[in-house]
């Protein structure tokens, strides 16, 4: 059997997307069967490249062409034919409408229909436009949560059959462990203790003038806490910085920028929590990287976060300023509730992992490939 997979979506700087489609393929490798090859696409370099090349069943084949999307729609077709694949894989929402194989793909939100002002008019138009026919194409989706399979049904008509929930992971670089360099870290970024963390793009659909707001409440009687900001900048990032200056609190208030994979972990393990107050996702990575971390967390009580975080957090309505700063409060002024929630989101964690979500992934491909032969 020829698995295919689309790795288009792995870029330099990686947020989510692009994480998940890195766990999925580095775990699938170490998995095939007798008789089962794995060929990776892409138009790029992506970092497999090293892997891959030790291994006999693992093939990158790479045709260079600078965009993605008339790559992966006109050029990557004409790759899966002459490679003979049997079924490809796409991990972003999007899959070659022309493929010569049947396709799976992973559809990780709806926020381009749900809330399309959190996005630009181009990726609106980009998801609206191939989003749903790449979702009538192809044989079967995966979900990252049981909110966005519902989604699927509700808003886009999708069948309840056709549609797999797959939860994400948790890579075991996040841990409670100290290690040796955490301090460094810190001073690298020029970061006081303590601080509530958040981490993510920072773009609308995140909420993060909320959290400014919320903060600035807290700020007023804890004269030592801090705010951290982990992040690249998205789309409209100019809005939260002209928040800080409007609240007086860039003294207060660090913005990292996109944070290396390794400086991430120890980012996470000496916060005092991580505060999440999303308006909408599709499963939210960063709440359970921190409980993995032994952090406690903040999060909205909306869409898939819930799911992910089940009883080891703590809920916030996500227009809520009051709501925000009294669940920081009482994360910063209650040990005992501090350490309860460490227990529990390390527990919760635990459950998640990317070995799973390979192994779920690799067994659908093999059941939609072997029905489509």
């Amino acid at each position: 059997m020829r698995i295919g997979a689309d790795l288009s979506a792995i870029q330099a700087i990686k947020s989510g997307v692009d994480w998940y489609t890195h766990h999925v393929i580095l775990n699938m490798m170490d998995m095939l069967g007798d008789g089962e090859e794995l060929f990776l696409f892409s138009n790029r370099e992506t970092g497999f490249e090293e892997e891959a090349a030790r291994r006999p069943d693992v093939t990158i084949v790479r045709s260079g062409f600078r965009f993605q999307e008339p790559w992966r729609q006109f050029i990557l077709p004409a790759m899966l034919k002459k490679y003979r694949i049997d079924v490809c894989f796409f991990t972003n929402f999007v899959s070659a409408l022309a493929s010569p194989c049947p396709t799976v793909i992973t559809i990780h939100d709806l926020s381009f229909r749900l809330f399309p002002k959190t996005h630009s008019l181009r990726n609106v138009v980009w998801a609206r436009s191939l989003v749903p026919m790449s979702t009538r194409r192809s044989v079967r989706l995966i979900a990252d949560s049981n909110n966005t399979k519902l989604d699927l049904i509700r808003v886009m008509g999708v069948p309840s059959d056709k549609v797999e929930v797959i939860h994400l992971g948790a890579s075991s670089e996040f841990s409670p462990d100290p290690g040796p360099d955490d301090g460094k870290v810190l001073e690298y970024f020029g970061i006081h203790w303590p601080y509530v963390l958040f981490v993510g793009t920072l773009e609308p659909r995140k909420n993060i003038n909320l959290l400014i707001k919320g903060f600035d409440k807290v700020a007023a009687t804890r004269p030592d806490i801090h705010l951290v900001l982990a992040g690249r900048r998205g789309w409209m990032a100019q809005a939260i910085f002209d928040e800080l200056e409007r609240r007086d609190l860039l003294g207060r208030v660090h913005i990292t920028g996109y944070v290396p994979d390794e400086f991430l972990p120890p980012l996470y393990r000496q916060a005092e929590a991580l505060v999440y107050p999303s308006l909408y996702e599709g499963f939210g990575l960063p709440p359970l990287e921190a409980m993995a971390s032994g952090t406690p967390v903040v999060v909205s009580r909306n869409s898939s976060l819930p799911e992910v975080v089940g009883d080891a957090g703590l809920y916030i309505n996500a227009l809520s300023v009051d709501d925000v700063a009294g669940a920081m409060e009482r994360i910063l002024g209650d040990a005992d509730l501090a350490q309860s929630l460490k227990e529990k989101g390390l527990k919760r964690a635990g459950q998640f992992k990317w070995e799973n979500v390979a192994r779920k992934t690799l067994v659908l491909l093999r059941e939609v490939a072997n029905e489509n032969k």
